[in-house]
């Protein structure tokens, strides 16, 4: 099987600084390729994405094993997304 090219596309962004939000790389990789890829369930994926907190951090490795990039820089693009989720439902109270 061979990966999307638009995988190449994020890794490209995010190694030139381009790629800011965990959520942007749904914006350029089509979410049904990634949850077929990281072989998880549509509704399953969907929670995860509304709260990054639900991604196991297996799951995180392996979507950057996808994109051929560090780890780490995912999981770091996670935690920021969470904390900004978390001030945005801090502001609705």
């Amino acid at each position: 099987m061979t990966k999307d090219k638009r995988y190449t596309v994020v890794k490209n962004l995010i190694s030139g600084g381009h790629l800011k939000s965990f959520q942007a790389i749904f914006e350029i990789i089509p979410k049904t390729v990634v949850l077929k890829d990281l072989h998880i369930h549509n509704q399953r994926f969907n929670d995860m994405l509304d709260d990054v907190s639900l991604f196991l951090l297996l799951e995180l490795y392996e979507l950057a094993d996808l994109l051929e990039v560090d780890g780490k820089i995912i999981i770091d693009l996670a935690h920021d997304q969470y904390m900004a989720d978390q001030k945005r439902k801090g502001k609705r109270k």
